[in-house]
């Protein structure tokens, strides 16, 4: 069985690797806790194997957590929420009640009632101990996606951001019809880059190091893809199928029909700035450049 890592981020930050199903090339989703004397957090536990409630409960116990204050979602696809009700369950039994769980207005419509979600809005600040959790409305990846800072007692500087799925340390991140939206995703990269953290965590593989390397890299990859959209149109007017097919000549059709959704919120991106036009009345086209 492959180890599994359990990361101290930062002074009030662990990372814990927690095995999910969720999109090659990752088998994991990262949930974090956040910590400061015997108060704390968890962000995202994904996972509803068994081994990841272990993992996470190990990290909670290392990290001196006795009183669980929240769990906070910065989204709510399933490999984000999956270990949400073993973690409810096992709080009640612990301590008789289960712990507020925290996701922004428009992600709330895809959780269970009986969770009760408490909506978080940009900017509201979570008290940990004496540490601030800070709520990042950041969208781009899903319409309600947060990102959350964590500030030491005593700083004004985040001494780590949890990004969720808006970044990766390694290849790029999902940014596809229907929830996906280019021009919020990087606004919501610049957003980030204006921090000044020094790590980032991300919703999967390793922490970010170098974070306005790493946000400008994830920029420039939208943009090289927005580019070939573009030319792919100058080669004619085409419909999202044939645009795919122009981006990714070699590739097998399921993966074109999953790249289809990323192409079309590029097409969606281009439209809004009169760069391209939609002729007909089928929302998959066809296309054109705008002359």
């Amino acid at each position: 069985m492959k180890e599994r890592a359990v990361e101290r981020l930062s002074e009030h930050v662990w990372r814990v690797e927690l095995p999910c199903d969720t999109l090659p090339p990752y088998d994991h989703v990262n949930g974090y806790v956040v910590a400061h004397d015997d108060v704390g957090v968890v962000v995202d536990p994904g996972s509803d194997q068994r081994e990841a409630d272990a993992l996470l409960a190990s990290a909670l116990s290392g990290a001196g957590v006795r009183l669980l204050k929240g769990v906070l979602l910065t989204h709510t696809h399933p490999d984000h929420v999956g270990g949400v009700p073993a973690l409810l369950r096992s709080e009640t039994a612990r301590t008789g009640s289960p712990p507020p769980v925290y996701v922004h207005a428009a992600e709330a419509g895809a959780l269970p009632e009986e969770w009760q979600a408490t909506f978080l809005s940009d900017g509201r600040v979570l008290t940990v101990g004496d540490v601030a959790v800070r709520a990042l409305h950041t969208p781009g990846h899903s319409p309600g996606h947060l990102s959350f800072t964590v500030t030491g007692p005593g700083s004004t500087l985040p001494e780590a951001v949890l990004v969720g799925d808006l970044a990766s340390a390694a290849g790029s991140v999902w940014v596809g019809l229907p929830e996906g939206d280019v021009s919020d995703y990087l606004a919501s990269l610049e957003r980030l880059a204006a921090l000044g953290s020094p790590v980032l965590g991300a919703g999967h593989g390793a922490a970010i190091v170098a974070p306005a390397r790493r946000l400008r890299e994830l920029a420039d990859h939208r943009l090289e893809r927005e580019a070939q959209v573009l030319a792919a149109l100058d080669l004619g007017a085409a419909d999202a199928a044939e645009i795919t097919r122009r981006i990714y000549p070699d590739h097998p059709e399921a993966v074109l029909a999953l790249a289809e959704k990323s192409v079309l919120a590029h097409v969606a991106k281009l439209m809004r700035e009169l760069k391209v036009v939609h002729l007909g009345s089928d929302e998959r086209g066809p296309f054109a450049v705008r002359r």
